[in-house]
Order: C-alpha cells, then structure tokens, then sequence
C-alpha cells in the first residue's frame, strides 16, 4: 500500500494499472464534508490536524498494491481493488465511510462526514484527468449531499454524465437546426361542441436523417441545459407563423396555433422582442397565435406574469395558462383578465372512476366558466372522459383518444385542406 501528496504520483500509478489489469481496480474521489466550516470553527491548526487523520486512516485501510493521494485541502483520491458489483461496492464504501467517521478523536471534534464519488476502471478505461472528473462529478453532484452525512455515487451505476451527454447533444443540435432536422408537429385540439379542428398545439420534434426520430425526453433537457430552447423555440415561431399565414392565403382557413413559452424566455425581460422580430419577417393573422405559460413557471410571480402576459397580448396574440393542476395550481394569475384560455393538465385525467379527481376537473371548469375563460383539458385518451367533459362543458380536448401530435403535411391534409369533424 502507499499514500503519498502528488497528483502526478497517483496518475502514473493509474497508468500503470490501466496497462495490466484495471477491471479489478475502482478510482474514488473524497472530499472532507464541511471542512471550511470546521477550519472556521476550531482554526487552520485544528484544520491541518483532522487532514492529517483523515490521510492516516485512508493508509491503515488501504491494502497491497492499492494507492492513496492527498492532492490538496481536503481533497484525495484513492485507487483500491474492488469487484465491479454494485452491492459490493456500495458495502465497501459503506464500510469505509464508517471508518472514516469512527475514528480515533482524542481532541472532541466530533464525527467525520465525507462525500465519495466512484469511478470502475474498465479494460478500456478512459485517461487518469477525464477518470479523475467522471469520479469528481457524481460525488459533487450526488443529490443526496445535502441531506446525508456521508454520501457517494457510482459513475454509470447510480450516476450518469448528462453534462457529456447534453455537451454532445449541443454539437449536433446546431447543425440540425441550420438543415432543418427539427420539424414542427401539431397536436389538433378537438372543439367538444361541433368536432371540427380548427386548433392545434405547436409541439417540436428532430428528425434525424441517420437516426431517425430522437426522442424528446433526450433532447429536450438538453436544449434547456445549453440554452438553445430559445434558439428552437424562434426557430419554430418563424415556421408557425408562416405555416398560418399560408393556409389563410391558400386555403381561405383559420387555424390557431399555441405555442409554449419556455423558462428563460419566461424570465428574461426583453424576451419578446425577438419574437416580435420573427413575427416582422413572417407576419400573418396575429389573433391566430397563442403563447402557452407553464403553470410549473409561472407559480406565485404574478407580477412577471402581468408584465408578460400585458407585452404579449398588447401585440395582438393570446395567453393561456398550460399544465394547471400539474402540482402548483397557482390560481392567482388567473386573476389577469388577458389569460382567456385555461388547459387542464394530463395529470388529473389517470381513473375516469376517481369520484374526487371528477370533483377537481368539474371545479376547474366551472372557475374558468365564471372567468369568461376558454377551457383546453389534455392527455384526454378514453371516451368515458371525453363524455364527462362534453357534460361539463369544456370547450376543447387534446390526446390521443382522437389524434396524436402529426407534421404540419399529415395536418394539412386532415384539417385543411379537406376539414373533417370528430364524432
């Protein structure tokens, strides 16, 4: 067994591990938990001290031909022979976070925390700088850290990189929209009263020449996490707007079309203004185009939402509140005489026999009744819901009981070009 103080000790070592056998061997990153707090508390001598401990356990625990290096503060990593077996690993972390808390206290510090994050070495394992992160970012981004004493993550076992996945994404994103590869897809709102469709919901998908369809719960996330929702979303707007405009020439139709405001538009002051200059470039019937404000987004930012809601339809577009009742129900904003459509989230269309989940949706609508305000429920895929909402009232429904999300051709065709109503 050795310790030692070098970061380039402990990366030849893993070198020369990955050379011979590196399957049996698993590179951990600790850190001391609240060691600032502890230096604060009890002094920079105090501090050195627990350090010091802290890398004589790490030696009493390691065995032959396992490695440790203290690189700096409270920092280390450790290189140790462990099966590649989740149970296994999670016992032995376990195991020695325990050691680490238990150990000998003669001064009356306390317990000692760390956060360990673990990275399996694989015949093909990566370089000791990209190891050394991979080990580094699931102990830093553990979501337990913050309510466990101690606490760990197994790099591809409990934890996975989006942050590579979402960089890779965001290298492939940029071209596909310069070529296109993202598609606007319509979802036809259903008018409950006469059947027809003369509404939809803009909805984005990516059309991979190569792969085909990516699915949106992997693109997504990402567009939010590098910042190119707003890129998309515009990018979107122009083809709604132009797609309108063309079918009103065309076809002599009006067809509405919602589209969502995401987050970071949401909160961004001058947002519009972009909007505003895609709409200058491809202008068509502005009462035609529907701004959808998150519920989840908009919860207890009543102001914010007046100034949006006031920037939007000042323009002559509309607003409505989408997802309600998906977890906030922040009733508050409807109070905005501006927001005059209201969609009641899939979340409360899960058993048409729910007596209370009934009670809920009947109360909605009959609040959005009262507030003069248009009623959209979505995720609607059962006749026994389409026939209690008719009942109620509801003006609209979205869900796959009578479409799925379509291209704008599929669409066209359907809606447009030879309109047919929904029994």
């Amino acid at each position: 067994m050795e310790a030692i103080h070098d970061e380039q000790w402990i990366k030849e070592k893993y070198e020369e591990i990955c050379r011979q056998n590196p399957a049996d061997y698993v590179l951990i990153s600790l850190k001391i938990k609240r060691f600032r707090i502890f230096n604060r508390l009890f002094g920079r001598k105090a501090g050195d001290r627990l350090l010091e401990r802290v890398y004589e356990a790490i030696q009493g625990w390691i065995g032959e031909e396992e490695y440790a290096a203290h690189l700096y503060l409270d920092y280390y990593n450790m290189l140790v022979k462990v099966p590649h077996d989740y149970s296994t690993i999670v016992q032995y972390v376990t195991d020695f976070s325990h050691m680490i808390r238990d150990m000998k206290d003669d001064e009356g510090f306390g317990h000692v925390f760390i956060g360990l994050g673990i990275y399996p070495l694989e015949d093909d394992s990566t370089d000791f700088y990209t190891a050394q992160y991979n080990a580094d970012v699931c102990r830093a981004e553990c979501p337990e850290r913050a309510y466990r004493n101690s606490h760990f993550e197994i790099y591809s076992m409990t934890y996975h990189d989006l942050n590579l996945h979402y960089f890779d994404l965001e290298q492939e994103i940029k071209p596909a929209l310069e070529h296109g590869d993202f598609k606007l897809y319509l979802q036809p709102k259903v008018d409950l009263k006469t059947g027809e469709v003369t509404k939809a919901e803009a909805l984005v998908r990516w059309i991979d020449p190569v792969k085909g369809m990516i699915p949106v719960s992997e693109f997504l996330p990402a567009l939010v996490e590098n910042g190119l929702i707003q890129n998309v979303d515009l990018y979107l707007f122009g083809i709604v707007c132009r797609t309108v405009e063309r079918w009103k020439q065309q076809y002599g139709k009006e067809i509405h079309i919602s589209v969502n405001l995401n987050e970071s538009a949401f909160n961004y002051e001058f947002f519009f203004n972009d909007y505003k200059e895609v709409y200058e470039r491809n202008p068509c019937q502005k009462d035609c185009i529907e701004f959808e404000l998150l519920e989840s987004i908009i919860l207890n930012q009543v102001d914010q939402v007046n100034r949006v809601v006031n920037a939007i339809t000042q323009f002559g577009f509309s607003c409505s509140v989408d997802d309600l009742g998906s977890g906030y129900s922040s009733f508050s904003v409807l109070i905005n005489p501006r927001i005059t459509t209201l969609k009641i989230d899939r979340s409360l269309f899960q058993n048409e026999n729910d007596l209370r989940e009934k009670t809920l949706i009947r109360y909605i609508i009959q609040t959005a009744k009262e507030l003069n305000m248009t009623t959209v429920a979505e995720g609607i895929e059962t006749k026994g819901y389409v026939d209690f909402l008719k009942e109620l009232g509801c003006d609209y429904v979205q869900g796959f009981y009578y479409y799925k999300p379509m291209s704008v051709e599929d669409f066209e065709e359907l809606f447009v070009k030879n309109p047919i109503t929904s029994a």
